[in-house]
């Protein structure tokens, strides 16, 4: 029987629409074996969670970490790690912090470009309430506190959006939350080989989250994947949801050429979008090797 497998979606911990209770009930329903949650830089979801009686999919812990790597931006994915890991924490606040003085970068430069009438903190503030509001909204009662809240660019758009500057998301990201009209972002994120490491040493498995996103050419993809299995990375998400024709067999190849294993993942985020389901990733191509195999 092969199994409906699922390492990398989203809660309202980070970006996601729905609660963490609420993402995994809904990944039982569409008939998901095995789950990872995978917010970014966190993991309130899991330690919520704990607290749950759970009916459903086998659930693995998992972050993703926003990293820089070439002057790009690129995710990794932590997978199957303890939450009890000493190092965690640490990791952790590190990325909060380094979130949390990115997002004021955005406020401010948002003020600007937008001439708006009140100081970057407000805008802050307003965008905190945002967040805080779409947890709120859940059917599960997770809720995060002010201070530890997580907040990046898709909250900025839902701003934009509820406050009549645009009508939907891609509009925001093209309009007004681009690295060309927000600046350097990727200036607060550490080295991919840095989080490879930081996940090693939670004993973790280190993935490449949707690597045919970063619209790389051929060669330069290339380059990440060895820099990536010379920092000590494990892994690609080969297999995701709305890849042209031709993807999932071009990076089973990079698998291949780099001894790597493959992971499948939805990158799920929100219901409204009915093509990124939980689940719903194709199967890995054949010849792959499965990065659950040994979990």
């Amino acid at each position: 029987m092969t199994l409906n497998v699922d390492l990398h979606c989203h809660t309202t911990a980070s970006d996601g629409a729905l609660g963490p209770l609420e993402v995994y009930q809904r990944a039982r329903d569409k008939g998901v074996d095995v789950l990872a949650i995978t917010d970014h830089d966190s993991v309130a979801a899991h330690q919520f969670l704990e607290q749950q009686t759970l009916d459903g999919p086998r659930l693995i812990t998992g972050m993703e970490l926003s990293t820089t790597w070439s002057a790009m931006e690129i995710h990794i994915v932590g997978l199957n790690f303890s939450l009890d890991h000493p190092d965690l924490a640490r990791i952790i606040d590190h990325q909060s912090s380094a979130r949390k003085q990115r997002s004021l970068l955005i406020a401010s430069r948002l003020v600007k470009q937008l001439k708006l009438d009140i100081s970057a903190d407000e805008l802050m503030d307003q965008v905190i309430d945002l967040a805080l509001n779409r947890q709120k909204q859940s059917a599960d009662g997770f809720l995060l506190s002010r201070e530890s809240i997580q907040t990046g660019r898709p909250h900025f758009a839902y701003w934009l959006i509820e406050n009549g500057f645009v009508n939907e998301m891609q509009v925001a990201f093209d309009k007004h939350l681009s690295h060309q009209k927000i600046g350097n972002l990727k200036a607060f994120w550490p080295p991919m080989s840095q989080a490879v490491a930081w996940i090693r040493a939670l004993d973790g498995t280190a993935v490449i989250a949707h690597p045919g996103k970063y619209k790389m050419t051929r060669t330069k993809l290339r380059a990440l994947v060895n820099d990536f299995k010379l920092a000590g990375g494990h892994a690609l998400e080969v297999s995701g949801c709305q890849q042209p024709p031709g993807q999932r067999e071009e990076l089973a190849s990079l698998c291949e050429d780099f001894e790597m294993k493959a992971s499948r993942a939805s990158d799920f985020h929100t219901p409204a979008n009915q093509w990124v389901e939980l689940g719903r990733a194709p199967e890995l191509p054949a010849g792959t090797t499965a990065i659950w195999e040994n979990w």
